[in-house]
């Protein structure tokens, strides 16, 4: 027998940390942090951290990587398995979380020392993707990219007989990157952990890109702004490319940051869409020409953005921070605020107390202009858990990474259809302490 032990994740949008153990190992899958009042880290067992004999990182976002020094400082020995191109993005969200405490008056439950702590293993360089290794003795790990960022993977473990799948944060509909299938490596799992942050939400991209354009283009007809707080990372890079070949004829504002992940991409071509064929080659072709074109706006000065603040009407603003918490993106919005015609329009999750969450329940306590929600996908809803329960059949399915009340939803929608189906399978909807055996 095994157990699942949730430090944090399951029945909650942040700080992802599921513990394997069995008589002899334990591994922890993710160590994050959750992005609500001064900061919430997983349930950690101080007499089991010593223990682990390995942690395994699925990609570098803070809600899945920041509070591993609190491992080491803890007594963790062992390394953090995970992809080069994750281990390369880790620092930049370190340093996010810390400004982000500084911003709280909270002081961080670890020190420099302890981040400078982490032994990294690269998941790439011990073995291809879809080709079974052995991380430590007694378990077996492989590894598929998740299409969620560029470096993001999910993992398949071997360990006493048993099979784990953990999907990571998952999606099989980016633009720019590349999925693997799991199921073409595995005929079934003992456990698996999928993501199912979107709940019940049936949409697909596209029909999450249609709305997107339907909502951009109406404040652009009446001559408005729209401000798109977005990650530096992965749905940022995504964005940029659509909103270039969508809207041509508009001017488009973005912040220098998210030009650094376009040009991360081009250097690991690897994590692109079928980047070995045409299609991918013509994805490179067209991060090339963006990256190349002199019609980009990147202001390089605070003069330079009230400028074109100033002699720009109907445009579009990519600025860093999807949860507009830092003090670029408090400005942008005080410069936009008072005009009615403007849309501040978030795209991703905006956890509890932070200043996208505070704008979305009260618009009209903070300004005139217009503030939406809509969803660009980069997690899996109901369609895709659905499909992912069939790629890889397993005894038991936990679902992560959303609220208990929408996962109960969730689970209660997917047991009536797995009834239907007459397949025998558990559907669990977990919550933080909680612990599953199989």
């Amino acid at each position: 027998m095994m157990k699942l032990k949730i430090w944090g994740g399951a029945g909650e949008h942040g700080r992802s940390a599921y513990v394997l153990s069995s008589s002899r190992i334990h591994l922890l899958l993710d160590c994050g942090v959750k992005r609500e009042g001064t900061g919430e880290y997983p349930l950690m067992e101080p007499e089991l951290v010593p223990r682990l004999n390995a942690v395994f990182l699925s990609h570098a976002h803070e809600d899945h990587s920041v509070a591993i020094p609190i491992l080491y400082r803890m007594g963790y020995q062992g390394e953090v398995w995970t992809t080069q191109e994750t281990a390369a993005q880790v620092e930049g969200y370190f340093h996010s979380w810390s400004t982000f405490a500084k911003q709280w008056g909270a002081s961080l439950p670890y020190e420099d020392t302890d981040y400078r702590s982490i032994r990294y293993r690269f998941l790439d360089r011990e073995a291809d993707k879809l080709t079974w290794f052995e991380a430590i003795p007694g378990v077996q790990a492989m590894w598929g990219r998740s299409g969620h960022m560029a470096g993001s993977v999910w993992l398949l473990l071997r360990v006493e007989g048993k099979v784990i799948f953990y999907s990571g944060d998952y999606t099989a509909e980016s633009m720019l990157l590349g999925d693997d299938s799991p199921g073409s490596s595995a005929s079934y799992a003992d456990l698996a952990i999928i993501d199912a942050a979107y709940g019940t939400d049936t949409e697909s991209q596209q029909d999450k890109l249609n709305t997107l354009e339907t909502t951009i283009s109406s404040t652009l007809l009446r001559g408005g702004k729209v401000l798109l707080p977005v990650p530096t990372t992965g749905r940022g890079q995504e964005m940029l490319l659509w909103a270039y070949k969508t809207y041509r004829d508009y001017p488009i504002v973005i912040e220098q940051g998210l030009l650094g992940g376009m040009e991360r991409l081009l250097h690991h071509p690897e994590w692109l869409r079928q980047y070995a064929d045409s299609t991918g080659q013509e994805l490179i072709s067209q991060l090339e020409h963006f990256l190349r074109r002199d019609d980009l706006l990147v202001p390089d000065s605070e003069a330079q953005r009230i400028h074109w603040l100033r002699t720009l009407d109907s445009s579009i603003w990519f600025i860093t921070d999807g949860m507009m918490q830092s003090r670029l993106a408090r400005w942008y919005y005080d410069q936009l605020r008072a005009d009615s015609r403007n849309l501040i329009l978030l795209t991703g999750h905006a956890a509890k107390g932070t200043f996208a969450d505070q704008l979305l329940q009260a618009p009209e306590e903070y300004g005139a202009c217009e503030v939406q929600k809509r969803r660009y996908k980069v997690h899996q809803g109901y369609e895709d858990v659905r499909r992912m329960l069939s790629t890889i059949p397993a005894r038991h399915n936990v679902l992560v990474h959303a609220a208990k009340e929408e996962t109960d939803q969730l689970r209660h929608q997917l047991l009536n259809d797995v009834a239907a189906r007459n397949v025998q399978t558990q559907i669990h909807s977990l919550s933080a302490s909680e612990e599953l055996w199989f």
